[in-house]
């Protein structure tokens, strides 16, 4: 387990290993217990982060589930993120919201099929020249899911990727602007994965 956050930000409680095939079903609620292995693993991998992360913030180790979502403890905001071999929470006391995002770098097949889903032609612009398009577009849809989760709960309604406008990309931060808000995702990027994060003050 890393308990060190990525991005040496004060105020979060960071926890990240890696995805345990190991289910124990007493663990999993009602409803994930007929769901395949895979999301089972996700979901008690993550929970097991997340208790973590609330354990080094001085808070009570259980997260709630409404729908798909976690319900963190009051006192907190926090999130989760898994990709095919990382799990990653974070919690902080200091914010009042948090995302975070974990993605596989997309191949060029799945870029192709879904670059008009996420980038404007603006947005594309912005692309960096000692940055593979792949990457780049892996980054911007992580850096989105991340400002969805910082923001979800003082949203009506989830917005589309093309509600979100990237204003700015340099090489540790892509600044974002959705309405009359204008937050900052920071990424860590690796020749496998990206990982974002998105805080709100």
């Amino acid at each position: 387990m890393i308990a060190d956050n990525p991005f040496g930000l004060p105020g979060l409680h960071w926890c990240e290993g890696r995805l345990d095939a190991v289910i124990d079903a007493a663990q999993l609620p009602a409803t994930l217990r007929s769901a395949v292995p895979k999301r089972q693993t996700e979901y008690l991998a993550g929970r097991h982060c997340a208790a973590k992360a609330l354990r080094a913030a001085g808070l009570p180790e259980f997260v709630g589930q409404k729908g798909r979502a976690p319900v963190w403890p009051m006192g907190c905001v926090g999130s989760i993120s898994h990709s095919d071999a990382r799990v990653v929470a974070v919690v902080s006391r200091s914010h009042s919201g948090l995302g975070v995002d974990i993605e596989p770098l997309m191949p060029p097949s799945q870029a192709a099929d879904i670059r008009a889903l996420i980038l404007t032609d603006a947005e594309t612009a912005l692309h960096p020249a000692d940055m593979a398009f792949e990457p780049f577009l892996t980054l911007i849809f992580s850096a989105k899911e991340s400002l969805y989760k910082a923001l979800s709960s003082q949203l009506p309604q989830m917005p589309t990727f093309l509600d979100v406008t990237v204003l700015a990309v340099t090489s540790e931060t892509v600044t974002l602007q959705l309405g009359d808000r204008t937050l900052t995702a920071r990424y860590v990027l690796t020749a496998t994965d990206v990982l974002t994060l998105v805080y709100v003050d």
